[in-house]
C-alpha cells in the first residue's frame, strides 16, 4: 500500500500542519498493473494508461482532499466539517486518553462506513452509540451520551479509547450530511 506518508494541510485558523499516516489516498492494484505491463510490453503497446486501483482517493491531483472534508484538531479538541469550502459544523470533541496511551492517531483518513445504533466492543468495554462513522480501523467519530462536557483538556486524563467523542447534536448532523469516501484529516499541533 503506497499512501502519501506526509501531506501539508491548511488548517482552520490559517496555519499549515504536516499530517503523517492514515489510510486515505490512492493504492495501485499491483497484480492488475503487472498483467497490463506484461501484455503491453509483449504487444509493444505505447499509450496513455490509467492504472487500476484497489483504493482511490475521492479527488485526484496534488490536493486530493478537496473542499469537502472533516478536520479534527486533536490539540485544540475541535472537529470541523466543510462542504464545498463552507464550514458547516464546528464543535468541541474528546479524543483518545493521553494518560492511558490511547491517543487518537494522527493521519489522513476517510469515512468508509457509517451505522446508526451500534454497540462498540473493546477489550474492556461494550458501549452503545447512536451514530458511528468509521474512519480508520477501530477509530471512528461517534456520540458520547455519557459525557456532559467536550473540548478543553478532558482528553489528557479522561479521554476516549481512541475515537472522536462528539456531542449528539453535532454528530447526528454530521452523520446525515457526510458521504462515504469523505476525507478526514486528524492532527496534533504540538
Amino acid at each position: 500500500v503506497l499512501f502519501r506518508s506526509t501531506r501539508s494541510f491548511d488548517a482552520t485558523g490559517g496555519f499549515s500542519v504536516q499530517v503523517s499516516g492514515g489510510i486515505y489516498g490512492n493504492c495501485i492494484d499491483r497484480d492488475a498493473e503487472k498483467e497490463y505491463l506484461k501484455k503491453a510490453i509483449y504487444n509493444r503497446i505505447t499509450e496513455d494508461h490509467e492504472p487500476e486501483y484497489t483504493q482511490k482517493a475521492l479527488y485526484q491531483g496534488h490536493d486530493d482532499i478537496g473542499d469537502t472534508y472533516v478536520e479534527v484538531n486533536m490539540t485544540d479538541q475541535k472537529l470541523y466539517y466543510y462542504v464545498d469550502g463552507e464550514l458547516k459544523i464546528d464543535t468541541p470533541v474528546v479524543t483518545g486518553d493521553m494518560m492511558r496511551r490511547m491517543d487518537t492517531p494522527s493521519g489522513t483518513n476517510y469515512v468508509y462506513f457509517k451505522q446508526k445504533n451500534r454497540t462498540l466492543i473493546g477489550r474492556d468495554y461494550q458501549t452503545f452509540v447512536n451514530y458511528w462513522i468509521a474512519v480508520n480501523g477501530h477509530i471512528g467519530i461517534h456520540d458520547a451520551t455519557w459525557r456532559r462536557d467536550f473540548g478543553g483538556d478532558i482528553y489528557m486524563t479522561q479521554g476516549s479509547h481512541g475515537c472522536v467523542n462528539t456531542p449528539m447534536e453535532a454528530v447526528s448532523e454530521l452523520y446525515d450530511m457526510i458521504e462515504i469516501g469523505t476525507p478526514v484529516v486528524m492532527y496534533y499541533t504540538d
